[in-house]
């Protein structure tokens, strides 16, 4: 009887074995990362160590004519940071690669299924589902980027702004709501009604959204986890974009790239 060959034997049992799948996810500014595995037991790969987790994915496809790649993460239950992203929806952009890899390789070696962000969430009971964009939604932005606009270009506090974040920043203890999306300071009333609207705090490493400030009380698009009375925060002020609040809040028109005069009635199209 004819024995089968090694590559015949090794070709029939890559159709048998099931790989395993790695999931790296990080921040934009890559102050943190985490890993994670849809194996029953942990996987150490190139240095970080991938921990088990209840996930799941839809089919990757590739698209010939550049169009943008979506991919659906689905998780039994909520893990960090899939569980911030749906509850707290944070400002920064979180990354994700997605990997196979076989664990009886020697050396080990990973091929990369899917990168991209994390566009979008949803709960369905205890279950997670999470919208993944591809590389190729940088493709679809418009270019140039600046535009021809009545508010300012420029997002507060970047580089292009030019202001010094640390200069505006104040740090304080807070008193947290049952709901935890008011924060209570006196300091914050140090300020005019209004000055940290569609600013920032921040907590842990972590940022959210202020979305109302009266007084000593300010109100956050969406709760810290782990925030609680006590704790101290950073706050910055918000900043909507106006050549009037570039010029009286924050004395820096030098910068402003907007075009606030811009005529609001066409002479091509008045009616005489």
């Amino acid at each position: 009887m004819k024995e089968p060959s090694s590559d015949y034997i090794d070709k029939e049992e890559a159709t048998l074995r099931k790989p395993v799948e790695l999931y790296h996810i990080w921040r934009n500014d890559e102050s943190e990362e985490w890993f994670y595995t849809d194996g029953d037991v942990a996987v150490v790969f190139d240095g970080d160590t991938y921990l088990p987790a209840t996930l799941s994915r839809s089919t990757s496809k590739y698209e010939s004519e550049l169009e943008v790649t979506t991919l659906t993460i689905e998780a039994q239950y909520a893990e960090t940071p899939l569980l911030e992203f749906l509850s707290c929806n944070p400002i920064d952009t979180l990354w994700i690669q997605v990997s196979k890899l076989f664990r009886d390789q020697d050396p080990l070696e990973a091929g990369v299924i899917f990168i991209g962000q994390i566009k979008s969430a949803a709960f369905t009971g205890v279950q997670i589902s999470v919208t993944c964009v591809g590389f190729e939604h940088f493709l679809k932005m418009p270019i140039p980027t600046f535009r021809y606009q009545l508010s300012c270009n420029h997002t507060v506090f970047d580089s292009n702004c030019g202001l010094s974040k640390s200069s505006y920043k104040t740090t304080t203890v807070v008193t947290v709501s049952s709901n935890g999306r008011t924060l209570t300071s006196t300091d914050f009333s140090s300020e005019a009604d209004g000055y940290f609207t569609l600013g920032k705090i921040e907590f842990g490493g972590t940022y959210r959204t202020i979305v109302n400030h009266v007084g000593s009380v300010i109100t956050l698009a969406y709760k810290f986890n782990s925030l609680v009375t006590g704790n101290s925060v950073d706050a910055y002020p918000g900043c909507r974009g106006s050549i009037e609040t570039c010029r009286d809040k924050f004395d820096n028109v030098i910068h402003f790239l907007g075009f606030p005069y811009i005529p609001v009635e066409n002479p091509a199209t008045r009616i005489p």
